[in-house]
This record gives structure tokens, sequence and C-alpha cells, in this order.
């Protein structure tokens, strides 16, 4: 967690051009506290090229443009009174620093007539425009067909990397389609423009009670990303598919699409060597039409993705009579279990059901 929010706060000082940059305002008075207009504020640092010239308006304020951040010395002159220096302003990301000043009339031992120009009109700031879209390479639909559901993690694949956050508003943690994300890997991990990545989440199955160390998980894939921006450390990404909600935190894995899938030629239900469900999508113990669900059998016991299944029961113990319950096919593959889709159903579908693969 120390690493990713330290990451966090590295990416938003390079995208502080795009909205986070701090600004220095204030006020200025006399020794009564009544507003002094047409004093020159002076902003000055190694971090702009030159020195920032304001004038202070009828009510003696001044706002800056926004600044890169850094350490600042501010200065504060109007005819008649004494300078006014400050030193080690110190000026972070998406802060508005409030400087004000009470400037004292200068001494003086003989009469001395002070004649000035009225002061400039305050300069208006431009409006706010909001940096323009991200410009993603369009991902055919039938790529995007296998990118969701429900899977059963391998111990040898493994998180790329991880979602910070939103680009422009770190409050948010929930993200969905077009949103703009900020990721803790970058050029030097090798990321690129282009890039698409699946976005995972884990999730326990089934007893919820027991410790960590003894539970089981599942792993849902929440939305397919692109990366559209890199540093050598981090890298912006855009939503171009959400198959459900995308949160703060979530894992980011290589994208491997799959063919279209075509379905295999109808064999004949293996009764005698059931395969069983183990949890649907987000963990839910049951299934309906349309939805995906996993299964304990993978390409290790010969399961082959289009291959078509009968999800059934057992009415009276091991051998008893079958009661078809559900139709289906596998849509995905890996080592030791496949994900499948429900394609007609007499019954709900719930985990523990047996599944006969079709040879």
């Amino acid at each position: 967690m120390l690493r990713a929010i330290a990451l966090f706060l590295t990416l938003a000082a390079t995208t502080a051009a795009q909205g986070l940059q701090p600004r220095l305002t204030g006020r200025v008075t006399d020794g009564s506290g009544a507003a002094l207009p047409g004093v020159t504020v002076t902003i000055a640092s190694d971090r702009v090229s030159a020195p920032v010239v304001l004038i202070t308006d009828e009510v003696g304020r001044y706002n800056s443009p926004p600044l890169p951040a850094g350490t600042y010395a501010v200065s504060f002159e109007l005819g008649g009174f004494e300078p006014h220096s400050r030193e080690r302003v110190v000026l972070r990301e998406g802060e508005v620093v409030v400087v004000d000043r009470q400037l004292v009339v200068a001494a003086v031992t003989e009469s001395v007539e002070v004649v000035a120009a009225a002061p400039p009109p305050p300069v208006p700031f431009p409006p706010y425009e909001p940096p323009p879209p991200f410009e993603t390479q369009p991902v055919p639909k039938a790529l995007l067909a296998s990118v969701c559901g429900p899977v059963r993690p391998e111990t040898d694949r493994f998180a790329l990397g991880t979602v910070l956050g939103h680009r422009e508003d770190t409050n948010r943690t929930i993200f969905g389609t077009k949103d703009v994300l900020m990721l803790d890997i970058g050029a030097d991990f090798g990321a690129a423009v282009g890039q698409n990545y699946v976005v995972r989440r884990k999730f326990r199955t089934g007893d919820k009670h027991l410790p960590p160390a003894e539970a089981s998980f599942g792993e849902q894939t929440a939305g397919l990303i692109q990366v559209v921006q890199t540093t050598p450390e981090h890298s912006i990404a855009v939503v171009v598919y959400a198959c459900s909600e995308l949160y703060a935190g979530d894992t980011i894995e290589t994208f491997d699409p799959l063919p279209l899938l075509s379905a295999q030629r109808v064999g004949t239900p293996h009764f005698d060597e059931p395969a069983h469900i183990i949890f649907g999508e987000h963990g839910q113990t049951m299934g309906a039409p349309k939805q995906l669900m996993v299964i304990d059998r993978g390409s290790a016991d010969g399961t082959l993705r289009g291959q078509r299944l009968t999800v059934f029961r057992r009415v009276l113990g091991e051998r008893g009579p079958v009661s078809r319950i559900a139709d289906g096919i596998v849509v995905a593959v890996r080592e030791n279990s496949a994900t499948i889709r429900i394609e007609r159903s007499r019954d709900a579908v719930t985990v523990g059901d047996l599944v006969a693969l079709y040879r």
C-alpha cells in the first residue's frame, strides 16, 4: 500500500500541467485594515523562467495563474509604504496557498509628494478548460467477447500492475467506460501507447469464514483498458470496455484475445466422469441462461473451448437417474478450470451441480 501511495504521488507530479498546478492568492491592506489597490506583487522562483508580476485590484486582492510546484519568494511594493518580502513560500500540487500582507506607511523626514499612475485593471483568468480527450485505437467487438467473466486463478500468473485511481478526480474509487485512469507501471515495465490490459479483481469463494490462508478465491475480469500515455514508471489508460465496475486497487494483466468461438460438433455427454461447478460471476452461487460459471476441469483434463456440456443432478445417489438441469458451452479454458456459459436452463444452476462434457 505504501508503494502504491508513493507511486501515485509521483504520477500526480507528471500530470500537474493537466489541472493540478497550485496557485497563490491573498489580500494586501494598510495598517488600519483598509484595502490597498495597485500594490505590485512579484512572485519569483527558479521553477519559472521569469518572475510573475501582479497588481492588486480595488479590494487589495491578487490571484496568480497556475504555477509549478516548488518554493517561491513573494514581495509587495507600493509607493509611500515600506516594501515587504516573504521567502520560502512552498506551493504543493493541487493547493491554493493564501499569503496576505499588511503594509506600513514608510517613515518620512520631509514632505514628499507622491504621484503614481492609476493601477491597470486586473487581468481576468481564462476560464478552465478540461484537457482534450485521449484518442484510443478501436478494439474489434469480436475480441471484446473474450474479455469478461469469472476464472479460477492460476499460480503461475501474476499481476503486472495496479489501478491507482482517476487521473483528475483522486477521490473517485469506481470507474466505467471512457474514464481516464492512472497505473503504477510505465515504459520501464513494458507499457506502451496503444497496449491493452485486462483489469481483474479477486473474490472469495466457498466458506467465507475460513482464515485467508485457507480460503479459496475466484477472479473476475472487470474490463479492458488501453494505454494512451506513459512515463518511465507510470501510465495513463482509458477504459475502453467495462464488464462491470472497475475499482482503485484492481490488478492488470496482459490482454490475450481469443478467436471467435465456434461450438464443436455435438457428441455424447459423459455423465460417468462429471466435472463440478465451483462458482459463478463475482462469487455468486447460482446461475441462469447467458451467465458465466466456472468448472473444475481444464486443459489438463482435455477440456476444449467450444465444447458443449450438460449440467445435471443425480436423483437417487451417485448412480441414480440423471436429471438434466441446463445446457451450455465452454468459452474459456485454463489448465485446471474452464469458464462455461449457460445457454438453456430448466432450473437454477447452483455451485456443486455436475457437468457432463460432450465427447
